[in-house]
């Protein structure tokens, strides 16, 4: 089995509650990741609302320098990319290929950000969390502003670095400038509006989730510009509260794949940043999922690219740059 995760807050759980990546009680580690044979992880440091500025900068390190330890004490088991080489080399020996992201740009806001968040191999800046930041509106602001100068002048020169931008999070207008730079994007852990509107009872939760995940417009532009949509495991953006299993996931991927997404459906669990209902909760449940899905009527092939290959495809123009 496979596969390869867009998004997860793992390095920032283990930082904050002082737990191994080895086996500790999270929905990743490194045991319950031993039944897939090819596994390539990317580890988001995630930025609270409330860092800005130097702060958020030294918590990101802090996080990504804890993480570093823990794959220390692991090199048999996993290993940081830093180039597809590193990437070649963790499929061939079942090692899980780790690549590094930022939640949030506030660690990277001012002018030498992008070069500094290449410094330290930051492969993914997701622009903004829910909030405003330095560079632009999350899309629980309620604000119709796009990008800031500052944000703008970063997506520059992410695009200059190869750092990929990630849309999820970001107002509707931000995404929108987002597309029309060019940039490399994904959205990494986001869903389907259209499908929440029809299955979810109305509710100030529904709406805020809808706000949090992808129209169709955006869902089709994605596929147009060869990004990458990854299926959000958080129970309250795959549907009302019993509802929100395998067969919500479900839901969300055929509604794309409807669309046109064959090539740019992937996975972002958002596996240690959320409630996830039982069927889905940890990387060791991955295995179930996918037989689900080929009991459902997917092609295996078709599984594998949602699951591993479509990401692989985007990431390795990424790493060989």
């Amino acid at each position: 089995m496979y596969l390869f995760d867009l998004h997860c807050d793992t390095a920032g759980e283990c930082y904050n509650r002082k737990i191994p990546l080895l086996d500790g009680e999270q929905h990743i580690n490194i045991c319950k990741g031993n039944n897939l044979d090819k596994w390539a992880q990317v580890f988001a440091v995630w930025i609270p609302d409330t860092l800005r500025g130097k702060d958020a900068r030294v918590y990101f390190e802090n996080v990504l320098l804890n993480l570093k330890n823990e794959i220390s004490k692991n090199v048999k088991k996993i290993k940081m990319c830093q180039g597809f080489s590193d990437f070649e080399e963790c499929i061939i020996s079942k090692k899980c290929a780790a690549i590094l992201a930022c939640e949030s740009a506030s660690p990277f806001a001012d002018s030498e950000g992008a070069y500094r968040a290449e410094h330290l191999g930051v492969k993914v800046i997701t622009l903004t969390w829910d909030g405003e930041n330095e560079i632009g509106f999350g899309c629980q602001t309620g604000s119709d502003c796009g990008l800031k100068p500052a944000g703008k002048s970063l997506l520059s020169d992410m695009e200059k670095l190869k750092i990929v931008a990630d849309v999820s999070h970001i107002n509707r207008a931000g995404f929108y400038d987002v597309i029309s730079s060019g940039a490399k994007v994904i959205a990494s852990h986001s869903n389907c509006e259209k499908v929440l509107m029809k299955t979810r009872a109305d509710s100030d939760e529904k709406f805020f989730a809808c706000r949090r995940s992808l129209n169709d417009e955006q869902i089709k532009l994605l596929i147009e510009c060869n990004g990458l949509i990854g299926i959000n495991f958080y129970r309250c953006f795959l549907g009302d509260k019993g509802d929100d299993g395998f067969e919500a996931v479900y839901r969300h991927m055929m509604h794309i794949l409807d669309l046109g997404g064959e090539n740019a459906l992937a996975i972002g669990s958002d596996f240690d940043g959320c409630e996830i209902h039982p069927e889905l909760a940890g990387v060791d449940k991955i295995c179930n999922l996918q037989q689900f899905l080929i009991s459902k009527g997917f092609d295996k092939k078709i599984v594998e690219k949602i699951f591993f290959k479509n990401a692989e495809k985007f990431f390795k123009s990424i790493l060989q740059s």
